[in-house]
């Protein structure tokens, strides 16, 4: 019999005066992110350093917009009124005996890549720029470059605490609490017990998905949270798995003629990764990231040559040219990378 239940509780942790910042000089950085929508304002930016300063924050405000890097491109993260809960101050980082990793939402990806580096470990679904904080990537179940073979953040969270509307808090764990058969939630908060609805629609059948909140038959509470842009509750911590091993990689850049051309290309790289994976030993090509360019992208990159100062010859020798498709690949390997790599180029 499967548990629906999910259980409230009082926050923890040390509590001092909030400071409520309003100097508009200190609110300023704060009221875009990376889209830079304009019209961004807010009334105040609190940073709490615990889970009972973030519960406090949350209790005072009317409106709360949680932030934490800030590198949406989406205009998520661009406030419209309210209080600002930043996460910047929330930054413990535990390794836990299985080889989990405990951390603070306010914690970056770079600080988790480095720390993991260092005893020889990978947390995978890294998203393309590692400032951002890993409370950012819960929110919004960011994905990167090595999503085709290791999947969106969604896959690599087990432990959840969040924060809710009301002050209370939350702890989640991947397994412990499922929708019941019919498709609900019970919250029980203090003497109150709210049935929360599973959503009702069907999710597309791809790999990240960022409209929307989580939905399945029976899924796990967790992932409800996953995803969900901070409009549920505020992730103060999280337990990542991650890899014991960190792989060799190697990136490989291809030029091809055509779209056809490119899609086989890929389509045949897919196939073959998989079929590494599924292999015993895992023998083969093992692509884990499979990336488009277009001209304007190399052609506006700082470091690059610009599109317009290439000779039509130089675009040809380099592939900056609209009439050509440009791959990023990132290839997992041993010794004889060189031997299959080819292998695989030349039957493309």
């Amino acid at each position: 019999m499967s548990n629906s239940l999910i259980e409230g509780r009082t926050a923890a942790g040390p509590f001092t005066q909030l400071e409520s910042v309003t100097d508009p000089n200190r609110l300023a950085p704060h009221l875009d992110d990376a889209a830079h929508v304009p019209g961004g304002h807010a009334e105040a930016l609190i940073e709490p350093r615990s889970e009972r300063e973030v519960s406090e924050a949350v209790r005072a405000a009317k409106r709360v917009l949680a932030i934490g890097a800030q590198s949406s491109l989406t205009g998520g993260a661009t406030p419209r009124g309210g209080t600002l809960v930043s996460t910047a101050r929330l930054r413990a980082i535990a390794d836990l005996a299985d080889g989990r990793l405990r951390v603070g939402a306010g914690v970056t990806l770079a600080e988790i890549d480095a720390h993991l580096a260092r005893r020889g470990a990978l947390y995978p679904p890294l998203p393309t720029w590692y400032g951002a904080t890993i409370g950012g990537a819960i929110a919004t179940n960011a994905a990167g470059a090595a999503t085709f073979k290791y999947g969106t953040t969604r896959a690599w969270i087990d432990e959840l605490t969040v924060v809710l509307a009301s002050g209370d808090v939350v702890d989640l764990r991947r397994g412990e609490t499922t929708a019941s058969e019919q498709g609900t939630f019970e919250l029980q908060l203090g003497k109150q017990t709210l049935t929360i609805p599973v959503p009702r629609y069907r999710m597309p059948g791809v790999p990240k998905v960022s409209a929307g909140y989580f939905a399945a038959p029976r899924m796990d509470a967790i992932d409800l949270f996953i995803g969900a842009e901070g409009t549920l509750g505020i992730v103060t911590e999280a337990t990542l798995r991650a890899l014991t091993t960190r792989p060799a990689t190697c990136l490989a850049f291809m030029t091809l003629t055509d779209r056809s051309a490119a899609l086989e290309f890929v389509a045949r790289l897919r196939t073959e990764a998989m079929q590494t994976w599924r292999s015993p030993g895992g023998r083969g090509l093992d692509v884990s990231a499979i990336e488009h360019m277009d001209a304007r992208s190399l052609a506006i990159h700082p470091a690059s040559t610009t599109h317009s100062q290439l000779t039509p010859e130089e675009q040809l020798q380099t592939g900056v040219t609209d009439g050509y498709i440009r791959l990023s690949l990132g290839i997992e390997h041993e010794d004889d990378i060189v031997a299959d790599l080819r292998q695989a180029l030349d039957k493309a």
